[in-house]
């Protein structure tokens, strides 16, 4: 047994299995030393809720362990020979302490850096203080003003020098070594049992469909979103974000003129009275385009056009919709930022950048902090693209992903629930909800309008109509909406409740006139009120967007309180109202000012367009600029809206607290 032990140590994948190890000791002391010394910023965690963040905190160290340690593995698992040498052995220990070192350190320093910041470290912090000239004395100062995080640092990088695991104190004899084609064969396989395993850490798992590990992944362990610096390391902050080099501040205007220009804190002179705790539903639809729409388009074709969606347009023949409405990101990831954080995608989807982390006012925590029950519905798994980690972010009390749903029967093989079945298990538990008595804001994300659009077997000689297959998954989830307001349709709670409908973006353009930069963004969006709150009405005037929904819909509600948002009410009467849209396609970025349109890049304006009279958007009125007299306006406003975006996800503020 002895023996067995001996030549198992002198394994070096052993050695390499035992150190790394060691180092995950490291790396959880260091988590709660974090927390100690930030704990005035996380009062209200409690030993239970920091054992779950400690669970989950394993996650994060495994990854950036994996990728801080690839080349030792690598190294210590190869299949050759000279691995078992006393002179290999030594450089693989010595590049391990090195990048382990290194690793403990930025660790360490980030205790102190929290505190400025609000978040974990990411890659930006090169770019965002690369022109400090002063550098060097701003490190003698942390270091001798928190000489305990320091001291805590070097105690741990000595630690793993003194604890180091290597046996092998000398050359094994080749004579020890079994046949070459047994040693090939076994240490081959476990080779590339390893290299599996390796990059399964990176990504946070083993399943295909799950998408690798991100910032915003840590808020599934913790109850408030900026508990989440917990459950990070800085090594997984800094690695996953060194391909993003954060946002250049463009310093278009000072700091004491910007507010006063456009100025994302709303109601902040509410007008009074009570609060209105109306229910509401709303509905993100995947993938519904304007296009697909006949209500939309009764024009097109000379008045031919009927679109795949004969449900919806009953529906908004009976709600408040907007003839232009807008999505704000072209992915399902830049939906629930805009609608329900005010935060509209710029150049990279808000969920994968490098701000992630940031502490959002969302909607759903706002409405929870008045008595209402919050639950986010989406018949895909629960690791699909991190939707379900954004909900705790912004507040959402619970969620109900596939493994929740009672009966994987429904599953479409590929994506998500069938959305017939999934949307009548919806209505079941909204009824459930409502007879709590509680107010209640609930979301259903559809899902058969995604690829593979897949529908039912029993529903597909339903649906045969439509040039493209999204034409006809469309046309199915439509009739599972249908199929839902049949179920509620005697409900009691009905009347008192808001439904709002919006797509989470743009589908597959089939239509020319569509597409365009302006088509590309166009989507449903409009209130229907069961009980007549609203008027029915198309408005051909106000223009409409997804970070325009939560403001709209606390104006209905008649919050009281201050809010974040880059949105408006587009309800709104006052005087001071603005008529805006704004969105951006990697870095152009579009801004809507009543009837007109520009296009912007680059710190230039390069495109003029009259939107209405030009739906195609094929005649650019750049060289007659000086015909519109608000261009300046617009320009000045698309400039404060650019600097306000990237000064605040720098400074970590995204709230009105």
């Amino acid at each position: 047994m002895r023996n067995k032990l001996e030549r198992l140590n002198q394994q070096p994948a052993w050695v390499m299995i035992v150190n790394f190890f060691m180092v995950m000791i490291i790396y959880m002391l260091s988590r709660w030393f974090f927390y100690y010394m930030n704990r005035g910023t996380f009062q209200d965690v409690t030993f239970s809720e920091m054992m779950t963040i400690s669970w989950g905190g394993l996650r994060f160290d495994l990854c950036a362990l994996c990728y801080l340690n690839a080349l030792c593995v690598l190294m210590q698992f190869v299949p050759l020979k000279l691995r078992h040498t006393v002179k290999y052995q030594r450089i693989v220990k010595i590049l391990f302490l090195i990048f382990n070192a290194l690793g403990i350190a930025v660790n360490a320093a980030d205790i102190v850096y929290f505190e400025f910041g609000g978040r974990r470290t990411s890659f930006t912090i090169f770019s965002e203080f690369g022109g400090e000239s002063n550098l060097g004395k701003i490190f003698l100062d942390s270091m001798t003003g928190h000489w305990q995080v320091w001291l805590f640092g070097i105690v741990m990088i000595v630690a793993m020098v003194f604890l180091y695991f290597n046996p092998i104190k000398k050359d094994r004899a080749p004579e020890s070594f079994p046949s070459a084609r047994r040693y090939y064969l076994v240490h081959s396989i476990i080779f590339l049992i390893t290299l599996v395993l390796t990059i399964a850490g990176m990504r946070g798992g083993l399943s295909l469909k799950m998408h690798p590990l991100r910032q915003d992944s840590a808020e599934l362990y913790c109850k408030r979103p900026h508990e989440a610096a917990i459950v990070l390391n800085t090594p997984f902050t800094l690695i996953t974000t060194m391909h993003k080099s954060g946002y250049k501040n463009p310093q278009f205007f000072k700091d004491d003129e910007l507010d006063s220009i456009f100025n994302p804190i709303r109601n902040q002179h509410p007008s009074g009275g009570q609060m209105r705790k109306l229910n509401v539903v709303v509905f993100l639809m995947e993938s519904f385009s304007m296009e697909f729409t006949g209500f939309y388009n009764q024009d097109r074709d000379g008045g031919k056009y009927q679109g795949y969606t004969p449900f919806l347009d009953s529906l908004l023949r009976k709600s408040y919709s907007f003839q232009y409405s807008f999505a704000n990101g072209m992915r399902s990831v830049d939906c629930m930022p805009a609608a329900f954080a005010g935060i509209p995608r710029y150049i990279d989807p808000f969920c994968y950048y490098v701000y992630s982390n940031n502490t959002l006012q969302g909607l759903p925590q706002m409405l929870s902090e008045e008595g209402y029950t919050t639950q986010f519905f989406h018949g895909a798994p629960n690791t699909t693209l991190g939707f379900k980690s954004f909900t705790n972010l912004i507040g959402f009390e619970r969620y109900y992903g596939m493994d929740e749903y009672p009966s994987k029967q429904d599953f479409d093989g590929t994506w998500a629930i069938y959305d017939e079945p999934y949307l009548q298990y919806f209505a079941q538990k909204t009824c459930e909800i409502a007879k709590q008595g509680k107010p209640f804001f609930l979301t259903v994300f559809t899902a058969s309008s995604h690829e593979p659009f897949s529908i039912p077997p029993q529903h597909k000689q339903r649906f045969t109509r439509g040039d493209i297959p999204m034409h006809r998954s469309i046309s199915y989830a439509d009739y599972s909406i249908k199929r839902f307001f049949e179920k509620i349709k005697d409900e009691p709670w009905l009347d008192n409740t808001i439904f709002v409908f919006t797509a989470d973006h743009c589908g597959v353009s089939y239509r020319d006139d569509y597409n365009n930069e302006m088509g590309r963004f166009l989507i449903p969006i409009f209130f229907y009120t069961p009980g007549g709150q609203l008027p029915v009405k198309c408005d051909s005037t106000r223009l409409m967007q997804q970070i325009d929904i939560t403001p709209t819909l606390l104006a209905l509600l008649n919050y009281q309180k201050p809010f974040f948002s880059f949105g408006k009410d587009a309800l709104d009467t006052s005087q001071s109202f603005i008529n805006y849209v704004f969105n951006d396609r990697n870095g152009a970025s579009m801004y809507y000012l009543d009837d007109l349109m520009i296009e912007y890049q680059g710190n230039k304006l390069y495109g003029i367009f009259d939107y209405k009279h030009d739906f195609s958007l094929k005649n650019n009125l750049i060289a007659r600029k000086s015909q519109y007299p608000r261009v300046p306006f617009m320009e000045r406003q698309m400039r404060a809206i650019l600097q306000q975006y990237i000064t605040r996800m720098k400074d970590n503020e995204l709230t009105a607290k």
